[in-house]
């Protein structure tokens, strides 16, 4: 029912009496009586005035008067608002008197009007609105219950009263009388009865009420207030206006200091600022407020999660590891299944385990070098050494400077050198360079007070001596500050503020001087950041994150343009400094995020060559010209090549960079908000690199097309309208087709230069200088991925790649071996040939999954065959992991928990294949002939002459029977459990029997189907039927009903009571159908109830409306219609449920049709009634 219209309701108020109708009945009431002899008075006196000659200025006169006629008008458009706030909104009461219309049963409010469609105005409902003559009858109702109430217990007391009488009579006995517990009453009825102890009329204790009643209004306010300034706090975090969050988020404090969200929005958005010292005095009140007055962190779960996991952050800012790993361990222990939490305190640990390492190193490594001398404090003048590629702009030679001591521009090239190499080199090296001195390692308990988690902030805020990193920080901060500067990023002087003679020679010379320490420290900071974030450490990565915004700007300098990117690809391809890159971009897209975007968009020899190679490749031309070419020259100049394509161009880096940062960015709404008006350029210019021949960005372009779809409905569009063909075209040039017209089965490729280049480069017996081309070890894998992620986020993009012939494509690929011809030698990982054979099977049974029909019967013989090949070692795989989840080691080590997930991949292929595939179980079974259409220059070796089936249909079952019967469950599966790969696996197979049952139950199944047995799959099943819930239970249900069915099973089953305990677990279901059954006749019978299911359903609506608006509710029903038939596995498939027609019986009939069938119903209702007499027995 939608919600009343004040406008509505206002009408249908009674007409307010008019002081022309009061005079009319001869009444008056004091108040106008006293106005008008009010009016009487100044009129008089108006008069004399104007006889008098005292009363000259008339408009003064008559402006009075309008005001007081005004202050009349407002004083009856008060009363009339009074009235209609009276008369619409009602009086507060509990319906106990006569003198109303209406009665909210939900606010306890009296309305003397019939209000529009008998809605409460204050509510907003109408189910609960009762009128007086109904509230009465419930009044009375009760009155009478109480009465009942009443006699029984003055009946109990009266028989109390006598017993006692009675034992007075006998006297007292020294033996406990317990029976007296049996006749004991209560002298009064309830507690409450009896004389208040505060007496009512005392005006102490009612003006103690009302002061608390006034005091809890006034909290009330406040709390409305906070939560209004924490909306625009929170408003403020979505602009990106931090600083401006914080002052709002205060302001909120002011007015409700146990706002605990306030606290944890405040300490998030002082992470973002890195007012690390703040963010922890915000996350101690939080937990201090929980310590206190809750008892612990359960109550709040959620605050105290936020508010561990932002102090964590906060400490592991300040290099306090010991107390970020404490703050992690709480996190967990109230969110164990955090994955973030769970992955963050594993870092912090390592890091923990490094400051200790560094105490060590430290206390090994007391007394410094020979070399070292005793640094000077304070800023030193130091000279900068030239060389030929160090030369000043201007000419000069030796400009100096002021630096720090530690400062990376104060080292010589020589120890520039010999640093870089011993970073690249020595762990330790990098380890102390990293470490900060006096803290960092243990002894948490230092930081916190005994027996409390709030972490002391004296501790905190002692200054740590800073690391070497940290200086190389602060020069790249420099070097930004610096090189905005000489950009012309400053804020420009008045036009009214005149420049002081002598400036100009100054300003020259400290251009100058930035100019020199831009040269000198932007590349070295530059290269001791990429080789510390390169080191395969999370750790060192994460602790050159902070530099992202320093180090980001440079990328605008032509001349540190490469090794910028190839430090921003490190970072990427880490969490936490992925994220800062996000964040960054987030809130400065220009001119950060459009440089790399240029770089991948614009298509010139900068940005598609490697740095350097153009000269390279002149230089080596010229001396096999020189050399009159010959093999050793070629090979001389082959190498040459090689080694000047070892590097990545600047247009690999930024496909790169930029897919990376998408993991991170698709959870942060303002970096979808900034990508998305670079679509337009950047999917098309990624579409286009999308060319097998194109073998340094393809695979790169489909990593990133294959994150892009991440980024939101506007990205996945376009990439599905831009890059789905160019995607499968790549691809199937990438693997090639399966050859077989002359009866072999590897793929070819159609680029013999790049197999012969991806030799070069992988290693092995090839004779190269040392490098590795990038983009040799394959894009197959990259363009599967992206291929997979299309089909997840826009399924109705399946028929259009399968018109592109894509399942002809994969099908041969899941194949390792075959594999195997499409990736480098040597390659692994996510580049490796297992890699690329998971995923085409992961493609390969999505396209099914979609088109079961759409699969050729040559790819669905070569299918069968590998689903055959992959099932030989199932056996021992499940009973592995059947084995590990009964003992709660789902981690332990040895188990394989993807192979795990590929069978069960397999497993429901062959599930779709065999129920969904039309005529597949039958060629499969031989029940049909093999018929193909085969073009007309077929050759003759690709017809088979037999027509028999693809694989062995009895080995088949053989190994699924033994790999169901080591899936079957050893506990009860959890409900976390319920969704997970050996889960899935039951359901498929029970799937894949049932059809198989189904099938060799008809009077016409072919050989091979009647002689395989089913028999040993009942007892797993229904004992897996009893463990298992949710959609698998439904799968196994259908296959426990289909053996029941079939004659030669039947007796199995009922051994087995699997028809007793599919009865018990679809009894619930009978019952809810039973309810809904009766309810429906009842609504169709019951006029009262009728009308109380339609107030229901408007009220619903209402709800519906106020919540998504007029607008939103059409799709929010087609939300709610499109999700219904949706379940998680695809494959999984659920029993019919018959919606009963009629009340009582009816329903579980339905149930019994929808469970069995027409066909079985009347042998289950046979068996029911011969087991009757024994079911106790039997259960």
């Amino acid at each position: 029912m939608a919600p009343v219209d004040e406008a509505e309701a206002l009408a249908v108020l009674p007409p307010l009496p008019q002081p022309a109708d009061i005079r009319a009945n001869g009444r008056c009431d004091q108040r106008e009586l006293d106005e008008w002899v009010q009016n009487v008075d100044d009129v008089s006196a108006q008069i004399k005035g104007i006889i008098d000659g005292t009363l000259t200025d008339f408009e003064a006169l008559d402006h009075n008067m309008a005001i007081k006629e005004r202050a009349k008008q407002i004083r009856h458009e008060e009363l009339l608002q009074k009235r209609n706030r009276f008369f619409l909104y009602g009086n507060e009461g509990k319906g106990e008197g006569t003198k109303y219309k209406w009665w909210c049963k939900r606010c306890f409010v009296e309305y003397l009007i019939d209000l529009p469609q008998n809605t409460c105005t204050r509510c907003k409902q109408a189910d609960k609105m009762m009128t007086q003559q109904e509230r009465r009858d419930e009044l009375m109702g009760k009155l009478e219950d109480y009465k009942k109430v009443r006699s029984s217990h003055q009946w109990r007391k009266d028989k109390w009263i006598r017993w006692k009488k009675s034992q007075a009579l006998l006297g007292r006995s020294r033996n406990i009388n317990y029976k007296a517990w049996e006749y004991w009453e209560p002298d009064t009825d309830t507690e409450d009865e009896g004389d208040p102890i505060v007496p009512r009329d005392n005006p102490e204790f009612l003006a103690m009420e009302a002061d608390i009643k006034d005091r809890h209004k006034k909290a009330a306010e406040k709390s409305k207030t906070s939560e209004k300034c924490r909306e625009r706090g929170n408003q403020c975090m979505k602009d990106g206006d931090f600083v401006g969050a914080i002052e709002h988020y205060e302001e909120g404090l002011e007015y409700k200091r146990d706002n605990k969200a306030l606290w944890t929005n405040k300490a998030l958005a002082e992470l973002k600022v890195f007012r690390w010292h703040d963010a922890v005095a915000s996350c101690n009140k939080v937990i201090e407020y929980s310590e206190i007055f809750e008892d612990g962190f359960k109550r709040s779960s959620d605050a105290c999660f936020k508010a561990f996991m932002r102090r964590a952050a906060a400490l592991r800012a300040l290099h306090r590891w010991a107390e970020a790993v404490e703050d992690l361990e709480d996190a967990v222990k109230l969110f164990p299944k955090d994955k973030e939490a769970r992955d963050l305190l594993e870092k912090t640990k390592a890091a923990l385990r490094e400051a200790d390492q560094v105490q060590s190193l430290q206390a090994a490594d007391a007394t410094p070098a020979a070399s070292e001398e005793a640094a000077p404090q304070g800023p030193v003048r130091i000279e900068i050494e030239e060389s030929e590629d160090e030369s000043d702009d201007d000419g000069a030679n030796g400009a100096s400077l002021s630096a720090a001591p530690s400062s990376l521009a104060g080292l010589s090239r020589s120890e520039f050198r010999s640093l870089l190499a011993r970073l690249g080199r020595e762990e330790s090296e990098r380890v102390l360079f990293c470490a900060r001195r006096g803290g960092g390692g243990g002894g948490a308990a230092a930081a916190r007070k005994e027996d409390t988690r709030k972490v002391d902030l004296k501790h905190v805020e002692e200054v740590l001596e800073p690391s070497r990193l940290d200086e190389a920080i602060k020069d790249v901060e420099r070097c930004c500050v610096l090189f905005k500067k000489l950009q012309g990023n400053v804020v420009p002087l008045r036009a009214d503020v005149k420049q002081l003679d002598g400036l100009d020679a100054q300003q020259k010379q400290e251009d100058k001087e930035a100019r020199a320490f831009l040269r000198a420290a932007a590349p070295r900071a530059v290269a001791v950041l990429h080789v510390l974030a390169g080191s395969g450490s999370d750790h060192h990565c994460a602790l050159t994150a902070p530099a992202v915004r320093h180090v980001w700007p440079l990328l605008a300098c032509d001349e540190w343009r490469h090794p910028v990117l190839e430090l921003l690809l490190e970072w990427s391809q880490r969490t936490i400094s992925a994220k800062a890159m996000a964040e960054f971009a987030a809130r400065h897209p220009e001119p950060h995020l459009r440089l790399l975007i240029d770089a991948v968009t614009t298509e010139s020899k900068e940005n598609m060559l490697p740095p350097g190679f153009e000269d390279r490749a002149k230089q080596a031309s010229e001396r096999f010209g020189a050399d009159a070419g010959g093999a050793e020259a070629l090979d001389s100049l082959f190498d040459e090549m090689v080694v000047g394509l070892s590097k990545s161009s600047p247009a690999e880096l930024a496909v790169s960079i930029l897919g990376n940062m998408c993991l991170p960015g698709q959870s942060i709404p303002a970096f979808r908000d900034v990508m998305a008006p670079f679509r337009v350029a950047l999917v098309p210019a990624l579409a286009r690199q999308l060319k097998p021949m194109n073998w340094r960005l393809c695979g790169r372009s489909a990593g990133a097309v294959c994150n892009l779809l991440r980024l939101g409905d506007a990205f996945a569009t376009a990439v599905e309208e831009e890059c789905t063909k160019p995607l499968v075209t790549a691809l199937r040039d990438e693997v090639g087709e399966a050859d077989t017209s002359d009866g072999g089965s590897q793929p070819r490729s159609a680029t013999p230069l790049m197999q012969a280049l991806r030799a070069a480069s992988g290693g092995g017996d090839a004779q190269m200088p040392g490098a590795k081309i990038p983009g040799m070890d394959g894009s197959a894998a990259k363009l599967l991925a992206a291929l997979v992620n299309l089909l997840t986020v826009r399924p109705g993009s399946a028929q259009q790649l399968l018109d592109l012939g894509l399942l002809d494509v994969a099908v041969p690929v899941m194949d390792v071996e075959k594999a195997s011809a499409c990736v480098a030698p040597g390659a692994s990982g996510e580049d490796g040939a297992e890699e690329v054979a998971a995923r085409a099977a992961l493609l390969v049974g999505r396209l099914l999954a979609r088109a079961p029909a759409a699969l050729s019967t040559r790819r669905e013989d070569q299918l069968l065959r590998h689903i055959e090949g992959s099932l030989s070692g199932g056996r021992a795989l499940v009973r592995a992991a059947t084995a590990a989840a009964a003992a709660g080691g789902g981690d332990a080590e040895g188990i394989d928990k993807q192979g795990v997930e590929r069978l069960e991949l397999k497993v429901r292929m062959l599930a779709i294949l065999v129920t969904k595939t039309p005529g597949a179980l039958d060629r499969l079974t031989q029940r049909a002939p093999r018929v193909e259409e085969l073009p007309d220059d077929a050759a003759v070796g690709q017809l088979d002459p037999e027509g028999g089936p693809a694989i062995c249909f009895d080995r088949l079952v053989s190994r699924l029977v033994e790999i169901a019967t080591a899936a079957r469950p050893r506990e009860h599966v959890a409900p976390d459990a319920a969704s997970g790969p050996l889960s899935r696996l039951r359901g498929n197979l029970a799937l894949l029997f049932g059809a198989l049952c189904e099938a060799q139950a008809a009077d016409n199944a072919p050989p091979a189907l009647r002689g395989i047995d089913l028999a040993p799959l009942a007892e797993p099943f229904i004992d897996a039927l009893r463990k298992e819930s949710g959609g698998v239970q439904n799968n196994i249900g259908i296959f426990i009903t289909k053996l029941a069915q079939n004659p030669r099973y039947k007796q199995k089953v009922r051994d087995l009571n699997g028809l007793e305990s599919l009865h018990q677990i679809q009894l619930p279901r009978v019952e809810a159908q039973k309810a809904e059954a009766t309810r429906k006749h009842r609504v169709e019978t019951d006029s009262a109830a009728r009308q109380a299911e339609v107030r229901r359903a408007g009220a619903s609506e209402a709800s519906i409306d106020a919540t998504l608006g007029r607008k939103g509710r059409g799709a929010h029903a087609a939300r709610l219609h499109a999700r219904r038939p949706r379940e998680s596995t695809a494959s999984r498939q659920t029993a019919p449920r018959g919606k009963p027609r009629s009340a009582g019986p009816g329903a579980s009939e339905a149930s019994i049709d929808a469970t069995l069938g027409r066909k079985g119903r009347g042998a289950h209702a046979a068996r029911l009634h011969a087991r009757r007499p024994r079911e106790s027995t039997a259960s």
